[in-house]
């Protein structure tokens, strides 16, 4: 395989492509027949999807794209998903938003330990390094490091901000608790602790007071005049001194939630029309910063490691293990901030763009967004849950506004499938960040300040926004980032696999049906089965494997062989199926789609005839190779071993033989 992992995203889309067209032209082939023999003519229907790579040259001069990006594998594994359909629509895209919201639904549990595996190794510590000598001792948090997208400033009791809330308020010691209330309610009782509202400490999932919490605007520890808004957490001692930084996370984070489905869809629906950023009135330089995060974490997941546990930027550019990632990485540029600019203004005024309306601003409809979303809420199972969001979607594709708008202005484009798109290639970022909710990241400042005290006496200052956060805890942000992105590329990586399974079948059936004997056919089922069935380990951080593992199942359907072959592989030559039509028409096609001809169908939806007739050349080539076709091959001097009453060995006289091409 190539070093070039863009390079083999283009040969699996050019192979992809290829197949898809040699199975369409033989659909086509056979109509033509029909059609000559009833000697009646039939138009095609007008929706016969044009190949990818034809969609992508006439949808780029409306698509309003500043920035060139190198695409990550999320979306480069979405694209050889839609090159490999017969036709694009959004019941394959529908299928794909549902195993992905299914994912990040049936994957909390693993997400919940990746969670904290990677505090642990941000900590720098090992699971059993205890926190003993600050019991008892106050710890101060500044709310800005727990509320990282300040949404602890509104009320859960809001009618748009409520939904980035648990839905209800729980008592002490049930589980998932309800800590972001908790945390609201503490904020509106200045110096009133968990404690001495509750007659308990916060209770962990094992039953032990954890801690005690209160809001204070002052850091007397520090110094006496450092006002602000900080979180005092006093940590209790636990049975056994069982006071190690494992047994807490694991204690703490299993009494919550770290990823509530409910609050996923609000997340969701807000990322893909900034609907609740509207509504609430979020500043624009909070907007900016949530959009310049957006931007790093969309970078992050253009990250490849490989076996050598090395980091691939983008698929290109690869950085060693010991180096950093510094501060540059984090950096925006003016093309980028412009685009966060045109995003702000978007939201302040209560409209959004799709990349296929180029810049057309649809009006945004919160009410109904906050309809669908108590829906969701409403919905008790988890199955119809994802319905819901799927049917919340539609909706919001229904808007009678958009509807009329988008067709008025003569625009032809599929909201519907822009929307699955956006959602598929954006879910990871949005799982991630809620994730980072004030509950969670209250674990996490916990054990930083009990563990690292050098750390925790500067930390104060390192951050108080998004984006500087990523830099504090770059190591957390990238690895936590990039392993809730490989759960995602491992799903999209089985649908592909999957869909490329049945081309490559459709492929390999036509070229053993034209095998001559059943013992060939026999052959080919065989090899194609073994191959295919053979499982490898794949790291879905690692692009370069999940590649190479589809460019390995494209080429079965394909196989090339050089000239000059060793004796034991001339020997299995009689496996070989011989000359294939099939695969003879796949090559050409692969060939003219390379030289930027198109191969799709015709505009008016009929047959290709440029493709019928190179199918009619092969065709005719090679009857007339497989009739009349003969091999002549040089026979050179060999050695003849003699019985042993004879003169000794003996030799041939060179010679040439002849045989049959097929």
């Amino acid at each position: 395989m190539g070093l070039d992992l863009n390079n083999d995203y283009e040969k699996a889309k050019n192979k992809i492509s290829a197949y898809r067209t040699t199975v369409e032209n033989k659909k086509n082939e056979l109509l033509t027949k029909k059609q000559k023999l009833s000697n009646t003519f039939e138009n095609k229907k007008s929706d016969v999807v044009k190949q990818l790579n034809e969609l992508q040259s006439g949808t780029n001069n409306i698509k309003n794209q500043i920035k060139s990006d190198v695409k990550n594998q999320l979306e480069q594994l979405l694209d050889l998903f839609k090159q490999s359909l017969p036709k694009t629509g959004n019941k394959s895209l529908d299928a794909i938003t549902k195993i992905f919201l299914e994912a990040a639904e049936s994957t909390k549990n693993q997400l919940n330990q990746i969670l904290i595996e990677e505090v642990i190794s941000t900590i720098g510590c090992s699971e059993e390094q205890s926190y003993e000598d600050k019991l008892n001792q106050p710890i101060y948090i500044k709310v800005s490091q727990v509320d990282l997208f300040k949404k602890l400033k509104y009320s859960p009791d809001d009618q748009n901000a409520k939904y980035f809330y648990e839905t209800n308020t729980t008592t002490v010691g049930v589980i998932p608790n309800s800590v972001n209330r908790s945390l609201y309610e503490r904020l509106q009782n200045l110096g009133q602790s968990y404690q001495t509202q509750f007659g308990s400490g916060y209770i962990g999932a094992s039953g032990q007071d954890l801690f005690d919490i209160e809001y204070v605007q002052s850091y007397p520890a520090v110094n006496p005049t450092n006002f602000g808004d900080f979180f005092k957490v006093t940590l209790k001692p636990q049975i056994n001194n069982a006071t190690n930084v494992s047994d807490f996370l694991n204690d703490y984070y299993g009494s919550i939630d770290i990823l509530e489905f409910d609050v996923l869809s609000a997340e969701l629906m807000n990322s893909l029309s900034g609907s609740f950023d509207f509504s609430i009135g979020l500043s624009t330089d909070e907007l900016r910063e949530q959009n310049k995060f957006d931007l790093i974490l969309k970078r992050i997941m253009g990250i490849c490691t490989d076996p050598a546990k090395k980091i691939d930027v983008a698929g290109t550019a690869k950085l060693s293990e010991q180096d950093y990632i510094d501060d540059s990485f984090f950096e925006i540029s003016n093309q980028e901030l412009r685009n966060i600019e045109t995003r702000v203004d978007d939201i302040t005024s209560g409209v959004v763009e799709f990349e296929d309306c180029g810049t057309v601003k649809l009006p945004l409809n919160p009410k109904s967004t906050r309809d669908s979303l108590d829906e969701i809420i409403t919905e008790k199972v988890g199955s119809k849950k994802i319905e819901r969001v799927q049917d919340a979607i539609k909706e919001m594709v229904n808007d009678p506004n958009w509807k009329n708008l988008v067709p008025g202005l003569g625009l032809d484009i599929n909201l519907k499938a822009s929307l699955d798109t956006s959602l598929i290639k954006q879910l990871p970022k949005i799982v991630f960040k809620t994730i980072l909710t004030p509950k969670v990241m209250l674990g996490f400042m916990i054990m930083i300040k009990a563990i690292n005290s050098q750390f925790a006496n500067q930390i104060d200052v390192l951050f108080d926004d998004l984006v500087n956060f990523a830099k504090t805890f770059k190591k957390f942000v990238v690895n936590f980032m990039q392993r809730v992105t490989s759960v995602f590329v491992e799903k999209l990586f089985e649908i592909v696999k999957k869909q490329i399974k049945q081309l490559v079948e459709q492929i390999i059936s036509d070229i053993v049906k034209e095998a001559k004997n059943k013992q060939l056919a026999m052959y080919s089922s065989i090899i194609y089965a073994l191959l295919v069935i053979g499982q490898t380990f794949i790291d879905y951080r690692n692009c370069k494997s999940v590649i190479d593992e589809l460019l390995k199942l494209l080429n079965l359907g394909l196989t090339k062989l050089n000239v000059g072959l060793p004796l034991f592989a001339l020997a299995g030559s009689s496996l070989l199926s011989g000359v294939s039509n099939t695969r003879a028409f796949s090559n050409v096609i692969e060939n003219l789609q390379a030289a930027g001809l198109p191969t799709g169908d015709a505009p008016d939806g009929g047959p290709n005839l440029m493709n019928l007739a190179f199918k009619a050349q092969i065709d005719g080539n090679n009857l007339e190779m497989f009739t009349n076709g003969k091999v002549e091959t040089f026979i050179p001097q060999l050695t003849v071993v003699v019985p042993p009453l004879g003169a000794g060995p003996g030799v041939t006289i060179p010679s040439k033989s002849f045989g049959k091409f097929m």
